[in-house]
């Protein structure tokens, strides 16, 4: 098994397990009992498209924030 993000809390960790598994990624969240980062893990076989799908979702995510309008008060 290789961990190919670590996560801050649960809840990303469970957004991304379910991103992997939908396309087919067997993926397992591993949650450190001491309070640090939450690992996801995959087979070493599938890492590399892990890899590239966590990859889009993160620059998706950028391009978005790029896009929203400041907000002021």
């Amino acid at each position: 098994m290789i961990t190919v993000t670590t996560c801050s809390n649960p809840a990303e960790a469970e957004l991304l397990h379910t991103l992997l598994t939908d396309r087919g990624i067997q993926a397992f969240v591993l949650d450190d009992a001491f309070g640090g980062a939450i690992r996801l893990q995959v087979a070493d076989a599938q890492a590399e498209e892990a890899r590239r799908l966590l990859e889009e979702v993160a620059q998706a995510s950028s391009a978005e924030d790029a896009e929203e309008p400041e907000q002021t008060a």
